[in-house]
């Protein structure tokens, strides 16, 4: 079983994999839309395993979010 540093080890890199050209856009474009099912699609495309689909997904969506929980000067 991984501990935490390893998954979230994980976790960071199948996210920077989502920054690739052939990813990228169809990933910005799916998050504004707020479409989970086209995120998960390119997730899939990207060969992220299942088990780390929900996360990365939850991840993306959190992130999008206008909402600043700390004022800029922080």
């Amino acid at each position: 079983m991984k501990n935490l540093n390893e998954r979230i080890a994980d976790v960071s890199g199948y996210l920077q994999s989502l920054t690739a050209p052939e990813f990228y856009s169809q990933v910005e474009e799916a998050v504004e839309k707020n479409d989970k099912k086209s995120v998960i699609g390119i997730c899939r495309k990207a060969k992220i395993p299942s088990n780390y689909l929900s996360t990365v997904v939850s991840v993306l969506f959190s992130m999008s979010s206008p909402q600043q929980k700390w004022p800029e000067y922080i």
